[in-house]
């Protein structure tokens, strides 16, 4: 009695660390038929022990194992040899939906009762299959980029003894793999660094301080010759379990350090260069410098206009003329010879100085060409070099003269501040018609002029203007008159031309008179004016003209000839 009690509690745990443990246990009859069938099994294969017990083991065996599967049991149970019985074998089984997964099987067998019964442990392995099969994956690559990388690669261990050793290591170094591997690193290290190589993989391997590992640097490696070459080293260290391994990634860099040499110098001869061409822009800017300072003081000489071509290269300096039509323009300054025996030479000289500074700004803005200064007179052309069209060239001479009539009346205060007593009263003569123009004079000096009758007419119209009267002739009024203002005066006659010419007073431009309609505003010496009429009523109007009667009064009579 207490025997069979013993064996049922035995059967109790055996059954209970059945139940408990992770790995399928299956047992068979000799027909292959399950009589045992854990709660793993379950698990791992789908099936429950209710669909299991009492049916054959083919359900979890896949199609192409199953006839080796039932000869073993033949074999076995008819005394032959024992295959896979007390190992572990890597197999593969079934589940219940069909996949197969990789198990891990553990064999054993036994007889009760006159029969034989097989026992299996049944492990999933599908996780360490799929780590295993990563890790030969990963292998095969590293051994790939190994032996298809155009660097070396070599690794070594704690002692500084290789251990891996790639194609290009052997193409670079000239040692083969086999007569490396388990060598000493500094079979390929120069005698002069060995010692350093040594101290410093003690120093790391012993948790000193890593002085090259983690970056690149360049260093001389020995080829099998015994040859020293330049090398550009890139170290790694790690870990594996306790030992500590060393990788260097090792380029020949034997070709670039020619070319950088090579480089070094072009670039010292470039810097040689750059300091003689530095040095002779300096001298082509001091040149410069003086060139353009003579072209400046040149060009004081010169009209604007004349410079400007000849600076830029559109016209050529030699003897040469053509005939074309200008408008031609003079002035002086009424009574500046009698000046010249009054006032002192050096006030008169400012005087004229700023006299016709300020003229000459006014011909520029309007695109007039100075022709000449011949004392207090000025002769300005319009049309050559550069033209507008007969029309424009005639208004711009025009609006030239009035802006400068306006001018004198602004500057009449400043020459009596300068010592000039006499009013500065200037005489205008304007005429369009044909003239020669171009460079007259030798070889050696040339002077950009215009001849003809028609600068005759504008000088002798000059003459004929009376104090601060701008004078043109008919040929210029048909031009401007449609802009400008005028009245006929009087015909005169000039030599050289048959018939008398008749000649016409500018008054201003229409634009302006329109606007003095309703603002008049003068102002010189002793003299301010401004009148706006549109702001002025009936008693203002009766007012201003008390005013101005008064003035009048004031003045006296006009005495001026």
């Amino acid at each position: 009695m207490k025997k069979q009690s013993r064996t049922l509690r035995e059967a109790d745990l055996l059954g209970a660390i059945a139940d408990s443990t992770t790995d399928a246990l299956v047992a068979i009859d000799e027909a292959g038929i399950v009589v045992t069938w854990n709660r793993a099994a379950e698990t791992i294969f789908g099936y429950s022990a209710e669909e299991m017990v009492g049916a054959s083991l083919h359900a979890i065996i896949p199609q192409r194992f199953r006839k080796a599967h039932d000869q073993g049991l033949e074999r076995v149970t008819g005394g032959g040899k024992h295959h896979v019985i007390g190992h572990a074998a890597t197999l593969a089984g079934t589940r219940r939906d069909g996949s197969e997964f990789p198990i891990e099987l553990t064999l054993s067998t036994w007889t009760a009762g006159g029969l034989r019964y097989f026992g299996g442990i049944i492990r999933d392995v599908s996780e360490r299959v799929a780590i295993e099969d990563d890790l030969r994956a990963s292998e095969a690559i590293t051994r790939s980029i190994m032996e298809s990388a155009s660097d070396a690669i070599i690794t070594a261990d704690h002692r500084g003894v290789i251990v891996a050793w790639n194609a290009a290591a052997s193409d670079i170094f000239g040692y083969d793999k086999s007569e490396v591997i388990n060598q000493s690193l500094t079979l390929i290290i120069p005698d002069q660094f060995r010692e350093a190589h040594e101290k410093g993989i003690e120093r790391v391997t012993a948790g000193g301080e890593h002085h090259v590992i983690g970056g690149t640097v360049e260093l001389c490696g020995k080829h099998k010759s015994g040859r020293q070459f330049p090398i550009e080293l890139s170290l790694s260290t790690w870990m594996n379990g306790d030992d500590r391994f060393y990788g260097g990634i090792i380029r020949d860099i034997t070709i670039r350090k020619k070319q950088e040499d090579r480089l070094r110098k072009q670039k010292k001869k470039l810097e040689s260069r750059a300091t003689k061409l530095k040095n002779l822009n300096e001298e082509v800017k001091t040149k410069n410098e003086q060139l353009q300072s003579l072209s400046n003081k040149l060009a004081k000489y010169l009209s604007h206009q004349v410079y400007r071509n000849i600076f830029e290269g559109k016209s050529d300096v030699r003897i040469e003329s053509y005939r074309k039509k200008l408008t031609i323009f003079f002035s002086d300054i009424q009574g500046f010879t009698e000046l010249t025996d009054r006032v002192e030479s050096e006030v008169l000289t400012g005087a004229l100085n700023k006299y016709l500074n300020e003229m000459s700004k006014i011909a520029q803005d309007r695109g007039g060409t100075i022709d000449k200064f011949i004392g207090d007179a000025i002769m300005i052309f319009f049309g050559d070099p550069e033209t507008l069209g007969e029309k424009e060239d005639a208004l711009a001479c025009v609006k030239m003269a009035v802006e400068m009539r306006k001018k004198i009346v602004e500057m009449r205060r400043e020459w009596d501040v300068l010592g000039v007593s006499e009013p500065l009263r200037v005489r205008m003569g304007i005429n369009t018609g044909f003239c020669t123009v171009g460079n007259f004079g030798s070889e050696d000096r040339l002077d950009y002029t215009i001849v003809g009758g028609a600068v005759n007419l504008a000088s002798r119209l000059e003459s004929a203007a009376e104090s601060d009267e701008i004078l043109i002739s008919q040929d210029t009024y048909s031009l401007i008159k449609d802009v400008i203002a005028c009245e006929p005066r009087n015909e005169i006659s000039v030599k050289g031309i048959a018939y008398p010419i008749m000649t016409y007073r500018v008054i201003d431009l229409f634009e302006t008179l329109e606007k003095e309609q309703h603002h008049i505003e003068e102002c010189f010496k002793g003299f301010n004016l401004s009148v706006e009429f549109e702001k002025l009523g009936d008693h203002d109007r009766h007012l201003a003209r008390e005013v101005l009667e008064k003035v009048i009064a004031k003045l006296g009579p006009n005495n001026e000839k």
